[in-house]
């Protein structure tokens, strides 16, 4: 009851102040902050000025599930929203609606493969390209603002969301962020860098507790959160954890001495959905727009689901928030603030000026072209004895095609990143389409996902399948058994329970291989699975991850040669769970887990202790060979300040067209604290045609050299010789060289 009179209060409030603004609408016409020639600033603080207390507390929270409040009065349009990164989605509400199948629940755009796919591709021309696609949709939506990129370090294997992000390594997702923010924004739409910060597991992720130390956040955790401040990100969104004791949207270590002063951050933070816990607390960190609002919220947040998975939220509505300024708690200049920064974006933007309207193409042939390079570009060659593939029709006349994931398309991992598109091409289409007349195929289920079809899941079904597939493989050329995750086993909201493959797969690879020893093993994962029963049996496996709406023209682009595969493994690839730096540290004690690896994340951790992994981060193989040679390193000392310049000489050895990437390692061997065996500080992605060679040239500065030093609280790179290493994979050095920074 007192929120019903507050709210006519406030409508009478803003009912008044219109008629006082209509009684002088020739000077609002003529505000500064209608003036899109004036400078950003003198907009937001002409604009300020003109709002009552009570319509900027309004803009706090959501009108909705994602929609920010618009104010007719002044023109302040809302920012609408659509949930990425992948694609546009529905804006309808949580995932449970917009994944299931009721009215409204699906918005059609191009899915384009998930995060660590476009990381595996280690292209940021292409992550870029894939921003300004993505941001060309929202607007042809009619929205403004896509929640993505992800880029959340890779620490533990079993997490739920690792294909949404970019990998293990700090840099690399870092580059590729940044493009995908920089093609987002290009195209007027704002780009949202998440979840802020050290949102690593699903499990209990509304209440657990990273405990994790000062050198471990800025050398791992937040590089990649840093490098989007830096480029413009116009909005960063907070993490559901908490970080040292203290809920991310509540965390004035992150928003306010990190993100703003810190990083002169100056656009908004809000908040994951249903991730706040307190109102003076959170403003005063630096939460400007608590998503969502309204009545939408309320509703949602009394659903046993919500209450069940520990969302908490319409902590910033006016009933609860204009009593704390009354109260002293929060003050006025902190709401100006905090709406200064989502006015700020409105300008910068081009929102406020012109809204978008529901008027563009989605899934043109652009960008269905698009998704299908980058479909192709994702996928790794792990393995290729004997050069099987590419698949040669001269010598493959039969072809059988065997498993689960054969004749289904997995275009994403499970969530609210799911994108539901206009069409799907599997792989069995991909393949039968490439195969023409002059391969036969076959399929056979081989095995059913697990979980999908009881039925088929018992030990009796799953030998009759099993059979079925042995019969036609062993009458084949070539078999290619195509198996892995779906988007119920990798999903948001829940990590995985084993990095082993759903149940019936191992036994389905073994016998097909027994069957014919021209076995190609294809598996769609975010992240590591377990191989070793039978990688040693197999000639050829590839990643193909969950490559999108083309995921089959990409797939068989690549089996038969049409493209080289190129793509590098963005994270360290392990067998088990145990082998992993987390592990013992996952999923924590009392909703507390320490990060106690520290630094040594990924390649870190296994270069430091000497473990060979099963594949080593960075490493793809491909048709065609490339060599290294003339490493220049200039000048061989330098200052601090100065840059070293660093190239070499790629030559394409092979006989086909093929890009390969390579990868800049930098070693410091004198550092007064410890540091990683070798870091990644560049890399470049080289197209070479055969016998062609190029020289690729990097930069060196001060921050490639440099560790975050707690006594000082600041970068710091210490005199010494520093060692360069360049090669195709973390563990496949085929240059160094040295140079000293002086004292």
């Amino acid at each position: 009851m007192k929120y019903f009179f507050w709210v006519r209060a406030l409508a009478a409030g803003i009912l008044a102040a219109g008629l006082s603004a209509t009684s002088g609408h020739c000077q609002l016409s003529d505000a500064p902050y209608k003036n899109p020639n004036l400078p950003v600033e003198q907009r937001v603080h002409d604009l300020l000025g003109r709002m009552t207390l009570e319509e900027k507390v309004a803009m706090l929270s959501g009108a909705g599930w994602m929609e920010s409040v618009p104010n007719a009065r002044l023109g302040i349009p809302s920012i609408k929203m659509a949930d990425g990164p992948m694609g546009v989605r529905s804006w309808a509400g949580s995932s449970a609606i917009t994944n299931g199948n009721g009215p409204g629940a699906h918005v059609t755009s191009t899915a384009f493969p998930a995060g660590i796919a476009i990381a595996a591709t280690w292209d940021t021309d292409l992550a870029q390209r894939e921003g300004e696609a993505i941001g060309q949709e929202v607007k042809a939506l009619g929205r403004d603002m896509i929640l993505g990129p992800t880029v959340n370090i890779q620490r533990v294997p079993l997490w739920g969301r690792n294909f949404e992000g970019y990998g293990e390594d700090p840099y690399l997702a870092a580059r590729l962020g940044v493009a995908y923010i920089k093609g987002v924004q290009s195209e007027g739409v704002i780009a949202t860098v998440k979840h802020f910060a050290a949102n690593n597991q699903e499990y209990e992720r509304h209440r657990v507790d990273s405990i994790i130390d000062e050198r471990t956040l800025h050398e791992i955790y937040f590089p990649a959160f840093k490098a989007a401040v830096d480029s413009g990100v116009w909005s960063v969104m907070s993490a559901y954890n908490k970080l040292n004791e203290t809920y991310c949207a509540e965390n004035p270590f992150l928003l306010k001495d990190t993100l703003e002063n810190g990083w002169n951050f100056k656009g908004f933070v809000v908040s994951d959905w249903g991730s706040t816990y307190s109102t003076a607390a959170t403003v005063n960190a630096g939460m400007d727009l608590e998503m969502p609002g309204g009545e939408p919220a309320r509703i949602w947040l009394k659903t046993p689901a919500t209450r069940s998975a520990h969302n908490s939220g319409d902590w910033l509505s006016p009933d609860k928030v204009l009593p704390e300024v009354k109260a002293g708690n929060i003050s006025v200049a902190t709401i100006d603030d905090n709406v200064g920064r989502l006015l700020r974006i409105m300008f910068v933007s081009g929102i406020f000026d012109h809204p978008h309207t529901a008027t563009g193409e989605l899934d043109t042939p652009a960008q269905r072209a698009l998704a299908r390079q980058a479909a192709a570009e994702s996928i790794v060659l792990l393995k290729n004895e004997g050069n099987l593939l590419p698949i040669d029709p001269a010598k493959v006349h039969t072809l059988a095609v065997i498993g689960p994931n054969a004749a289904i398309a997995h275009t994403g991992g499970g969530g609210s990143s799911f994108v539901h598109p206009n069409y799907t091409v599997t792989p069995l289409d991909g393949i039968k389409e490439r195969a023409g007349s002059r391969i036969q195929v076959t399929y056979a289920l081989g095995t059913s996902m697990q979980g999908e079809d009881p039925a088929k899941d018992t030990p009796q079904a799953r030998e009759t399948l099993r059979d079925e597939a042995v019969a036609i493989a062993s009458k084949a050329d070539a078999a290619i058994v195509l198996v892995g995750n779906s988007n119920k086993i990798e999903s948001e909201g829940f990590d995985r329970k084993t990095l082993d493959l759903p149940e019936g797969q191992d036994e389905l690879i073994e016998a097909v291989a027994k069957a014919n020893r021209n076995t190609v093993v294809v598996f769609n994962t975010g992240s590591s699975i377990n191989v070793s029963r039978w990688v040693g049996a197999v000639p050829a496996v590839l990643d193909s991850w969950f490559g999108g709406q083309e995921t089959g023209h990409g797939l068989a682009d690549v089996l038969f040669g049409d493209v080289n595969p190129s793509a590098k493994l963005p994270f360290t690839f392990i067998n088990e769970w145990k082998d992993s730096p987390a592990y013992g540290n996952y999923p924590g004690n009392d909703l507390h887990v320490k990060y106690a690896e520290g630094i040594y994340v990924g390649y870190r951790y296994y270069d430091k202790h000497n473990i060979a992994p099963q594949y080593p981060f960075g490493y793809g193989l491909s048709y065609t060979a490339f060599n290294y040679s003339d490493l220049k390193i200039t000048p061989s000392t330098i200052s601090s300040g100065q840059q070293v310049e660093v190239s070499m000489k790629l030559t394409n050895s092979g006989a086909r067209v093929g890009a390969e990437v390579v990868e800049l390692y930098v070693h410091d061997g004198h550092s007064s604290v410890d540091r990683p065996v070798n870091e990644l500080k560049g890399f470049e992605r080289v197209t070479l045609a055969p016998g062609e060679s190029k020289t690729i040239s990097f930069s060196l500065d001060k921050s490639a050299l440099s560790f975050y030093s707690t006594a000082k609280h600041d970068w710091v790179a210490e005199p010494g010789q520093f060692e360069v290493l360049l090669g195709a994979s973390s563990r496949d050095i085929r240059l160094k060289g040295t140079f000293d920074l002086a004292r």
